[in-house]
């Protein structure tokens, strides 16, 4: 074991093994902000805890902390450049531990074996809080199923950071049940799942970003995330030794009506495998990419026929064996959203619900009916496409 240094006017002193604290940096230091006009915000604070160090990092949007055992000498905390602090742990040997402690000038010292580095930091009680968000709303939901959540709608979140509305993922929570919706007004992606258990019900809008990093640290698909919802902050609390959390920042506003987006009938639905009609309109795009991504698809009774055309590039053709129930179709979309979305559906075959050549067609995959004492699938998904002119 490393001895820590001996500085006396030191006000945290801990040791812990170098892969641990170097791999809770990385955790939290997402969090860090890299424009801010508040130097301390590039800075990654260290607390001390009972029998371990508390690490926390935010840029007053979003917030991430995580908790590592350690030998505590001394209670106390200190901040130091994230950057910084992330390069030198990375280069200390590896199976060694780390001693680490802050003077009264706010200079952090590390030390590993004979490697021994002072850096300069901040004062920590200048370092912001994380919020405290109560549990009046709150829910738990296992980690595989929150990540099917995000990876099943994430891809239809808008960019424009004039709409910032559609910039989020919106929880519909209503005691029972969990929704995730999102679109950027060309597609629409909702996915609903039960929850493990829950109190209350609430609607938030959750920034594209925290949902990104919820994704980054659901390590597994043992154990629940707990969600708590409060005012104009959520945060996740994940499960394992780490106890790592992820607060965020709501985005506030109506979120647009996304059920009228929702055909409410159709008249012809396309059963078609999965992968077949991905492979299919990966190579289209190849040709669609020169004409605003632009495919087209037209039925002649069970085929259905794929074509793009371009000047610059030439035509493409794909053909697949379908099952078709109501009249033919010709339907233009485009390739990329096309792609999003079966690139997100885990089943061998999808419907494709369509009406008019204008009006949005809806894609839901087609799950197998459960074997005996198999648990059935209660997930709903479907995700909405807006055609393109065919000409």
């Amino acid at each position: 074991m490393v001895a820590p240094p001996t500085d006396t006017l030191a006000s945290l002193k801990a040791t812990c093994p170098r892969k641990a604290i170097y791999e809770a940096v990385q955790t939290v230091g997402h969090a860090v902000s890299g424009r801010s006009a508040l130097p301390i915000l590039s800075h990654i604070l260290i607390r001390a805890e009972e029998s371990g160090l508390r690490l926390i990092a935010t840029d007053l949007e979003l917030g991430i902390s995580c908790y590592i055992p350690a030998q505590v000498q001394e209670s106390g905390a200190l901040t130091a450049p994230s950057r910084t602090l992330t390069e030198v742990l990375g280069n200390l040997p590896d199976k060694s531990d780390v001693a680490i402690s802050v003077d009264k000038s706010h200079t952090t010292r590390v030390n590993c074996e004979k490697s021994d580095y002072k850096i300069l930091g901040l004062p920590a009680d200048e370092y912001p809080q994380l919020p405290e968000v109560r549990d009046t709303v709150s829910f738990t939901i296992s980690q595989g199923m929150m990540r099917s959540l995000i990876r099943q709608t994430r891809f239809a979140v808008g960019t424009d950071e004039a709409r910032p509305i559609l910039t989020g993922i919106l929880m519909v929570f209503d005691g029972e049940t969990l929704k995730f919706v999102a679109t950027d007004t060309h597609r629409l992606a909702v996915k609903s799942a039960k929850v493990t258990r829950g109190t209350g019900s609430q609607n938030a809008i959750v920034p594209a970003r925290a949902m990104n990093e919820l994704t980054r640290l659901l390590t597994g698909d043992e154990g629940d995330v707990e969600v708590r919802l409060s005012g104009n902050q959520v945060m996740f609390n994940l499960p394992g030794e780490n106890q790592v959390q992820i607060v965020s920042r709501l985005i506030e506003g109506q979120f647009p009506n996304y059920q009228r987006v929702i055909p409410a009938e159709h008249q012809k639905t396309l059963t078609i495998p999965a992968a077949t009609l991905q492979s299919a309109v990966k190579r289209a795009s190849i040709v669609a990419r020169e004409n605003s991504q632009r495919v087209i698809f037209r039925t002649e009774d069970t085929r259905l026929i794929l074509t793009a055309e371009s000047q610059i590039i030439g035509n493409a053709y794909e053909e697949i064996e379908v099952e078709r129930e109501g009249g033919e179709v010709e339907i233009a979309f485009n390739a990329k959203y096309l792609l999003d979305v079966l690139d997100v559906i885990d089943c061998d075959n999808i419907h494709l619900e369509l009406s008019d050549p204008l009006k949005p067609g809806v894609l839901r995959p087609v799950h197998p009916a459960p074997k005996e004492g198999e648990t059935p699938d209660t997930t709903d998904y479907l995700c909405v496409l807006m055609p393109m002119q065919i000409h």
